[in-house]
């Protein structure tokens, strides 16, 4: 989409060119002494011609931008430098100042369309600067000046491109340095799980949205024992395997994070009647022996659940409400999640109390 965006801007622009070329070689040719007479004619018919087919042109990418892409662009090319050519021919000596319009396109039919249309527009040019020599007497006379223009029309160009190559190289390695930057400054270089940063430009944007969701504060039980134990890398490869684990018991539109440590936490838009049954789920998926080389290992974790908004609009105390949660299903016996509102109905005053 952006080529034939490009494309319909340069046929535009195209247009307009021809128009201002056309006035400005009849302006020239009003001001010398040479009578043109039925030449001026065949000019007024070259570049009308070319102004016709360059709306002509437009209109068509306009109705049809997928037809003929390669034979229309290839097609304009032709056109300019036949009428060029011939434009040429016809002014003698007057026509010096229309050479550099051969840069133009060659130019122009690299930049906007792409090498191959490049190497077409060198090919026509020089065909065209040996019919300037062959069939204008004049241009034969002086072809020292066409061979001069002819190099430079060669030189200028490539030097251009490839500047311009270079300078897209160095913006696609400046665009893939910028994306690595933001991926490690918003991803977990271990788990590639999203980091805490990545977690807290996401709770913003959920806050705004004022919909339903619940936050799960996830802990591994008896971590430091394992690294103890065990050493870092099989920790290490205990917290891969949960994320893993972790990750296959979410659907599309949840957001898995890792805050630090052993600490995770999703996040979940899921209806609050279908969140015991994702628990179970989770649990189900995620708990169990883990078999590091010769060492297996028991993953366990306890989870606390906060909701928004029924425990709180704000996500410092969603977040420390699933904090609370979590540190209470890690000392209840045979229970790995607690919800929050279940320690808010522990602890609010019965009626018996009055």
């Amino acid at each position: 989409m952006t080529a034939y965006l490009r494309e319909k801007k340069q046929v535009l622009t195209h247009f307009f060119v021809v128009i201002g070329i056309a006035i400005s070689t009849f302006v020239l040719i009003g001001m010398t002494s040479q009578n043109f007479g039925r030449n001026l004619f065949l000019l007024k018919l070259l570049f009308g011609g070319l102004s016709l087919f360059s709306l002509l042109h437009y209109a068509f990418i306009v109705r049809f931008p997928t037809v003929l892409v390669t034979i229309r662009k290839i097609l304009l090319i032709f056109l300019d430098i036949v009428t060029l050519t011939l434009s040429i021919i016809i002014i003698g000596k007057s026509g010096l100042f229309l050479l550099p319009l051969y840069i133009l396109i060659v130019m122009e039919s690299g930049v906007h369309f792409g090498l191959g249309y490049f190497y077409f527009s060198l090919f026509a040019s020089s065909l065209s600067w040996l019919g300037l020599i062959q069939y204008s007497d004049y241009w034969e006379a002086h072809s020292d000046t066409v061979i001069i223009f002819a190099i430079t029309t060669f030189l200028i160009p490539l030097v251009y491109l490839k500047k311009m190559m270079s300078l897209h190289e160095k913006q696609d390695k400046l665009h893939a340095t910028l994306k690595s930057t933001d991926h490690e400054a918003n991803y977990d270089a271990l788990t590639g799980l999203p980091n805490r940063k990545h977690y807290e430009s996401f709770m913003k944007r959920l806050l705004k949205e004022r919909d339903f969701f619940a936050l799960l504060f996830i802990d591994l039980n008896k971590f430091k024992a394992i690294n103890d134990t065990h050493g870092h890398d099989v920790g290490d490869a205990v917290l891969i395997e949960v994320s893993k684990r972790l990750n296959a018991s979410l659907d599309e539109g949840d957001m898995l994070a890792r805050l630090g440590g052993d600490e995770f936490v999703i996040i979940t838009k899921r209806k609050k009647v279908f969140l015991a049954k994702f628990l179970d789920r989770l649990e189900e998926i995620t708990i169990g022996n883990h078999q590091v080389d010769d060492v297996s290992v028991l993953i366990e974790l306890s989870i606390g659940v906060s909701l928004f908004p029924d425990d709180s609009k704000s996500e410092t105390f969603l977040r420390k409400y699933a904090d609370e949660a979590m540190y209470i299903a890690k000392k209840a016996p045979n229970k790995y999640h607690v919800f929050y509102e279940e320690i808010k109905a522990s602890v609010e005053p019965s009626e018996d109390s009055f």
